[in-house]
């Protein structure tokens, strides 16, 4: 059976706009998404007339990051779909990465169409700090929601204000969550998940790179991050913070002038 999909988009702008990347993103997300909310903590008047119609729009306060957007859209849909989500599969996704090429992130989207009630999915999955699928983009089947543990962690969350707190308790805790209760976490990139070896042999190898001669533990490092071009040229997305930051050590020449050359550049930069 082929499931509804059901988008929920967390935004945040600290001058209130709406970049135009997610404009678009929005607008050809309307083709396969059969409910889209989109949640913004500080978007303002003019901005919202440039949103579709047919999106849901909630504007809330501006605390709790973005776990406390995807609560309040999950719990509009609650609502709204009479908890009847077996049918459904759930997209969550926040304005932190830059969608260059939305298409390309829309095409993979839209051939999940049957999700496995055993998965928890995601962009793209890091061994840093522990076990976890990146929040910026993550999806599972509605059917999850008839798990007690799942349900009730969803209707607790809070609004925490202390980003680390936040880390911990729902970045990390999500996927802690999946994985006590017996759910696979699978992720659509998977290079970096790779380069971590069971093999003892291998391991020694790995480990004497990695004192001796300083080789980066990539397998416990955020991908989207270390591995930026393969996430444009898969996805047609990059990371709002790399292109602001601009730090060496992720080997970013030649980001902000692909950016720039998009047209993207000051948008990223004002986020």
């Amino acid at each position: 059976m082929t499931k509804k999909k059901c988008l929920i988009f967390a935004h945040y702008h600290p001058q209130g706009m709406i970049r135009n990347d997610i404009l678009n993103f929005l607008k050809k997300s309307q083709k396969i998404f059969y409910e889209i909310v989109f949640i913004s903590t500080k978007i303002k008047k003019n901005q919202i007339k440039k949103i579709p119609n047919k999106i849901k729009i909630i504007k809330r306060e501006n605390f709790g990051y973005d776990f406390y957007s995807y609560k309040k859209g999950w719990e509009y849909l609650n609502k709204k779909l009479n908890g009847n989500f077996s049918d459904k599969n759930f997209f969550f996704i926040n304005s932190s990465i830059l969608f260059i090429q939305p298409e390309k992130l829309l095409n993979l989207l839209s051939k999940k169409s049957s999700i496995r009630n055993k998965e928890f999915w995601g962009i793209s999955r890091s061994f840093e700090l522990t076990d976890h699928i990146a929040t910026y983009c993550f999806f599972f089947s509605g059917a999850l929601f008839e798990n007690k543990n799942i349900f009730n962690w969803w209707k607790n969350i809070k609004p925490l204000n202390d980003r680390n707190k936040v880390i911990s308790h729902y970045e990390l805790g999500l996927s802690n969550l999946m994985i006590k209760n017996n759910i696979k976490l699978n992720s659509f990139y998977k290079k970096n998940i790779k380069l971590k070896t069971n093999n003892i042999f291998k391991k020694v190898v790995q480990r004497y790179k990695e004192i001796f001669l300083k080789t980066p533990k990539y397998y416990k490092k955020n991908p989207i991050n270390y591995f930026w071009r393969d996430f444009y040229n898969k996805y047609g997305i990059i990371k709002i913070k790399l292109i602001k930051d601009n730090d060496k050590k992720y080997g970013v020449k030649g980001l902000r002038s692909l950016v720039k050359k998009k047209g993207f550049l000051k948008d990223a930069l004002n986020n």
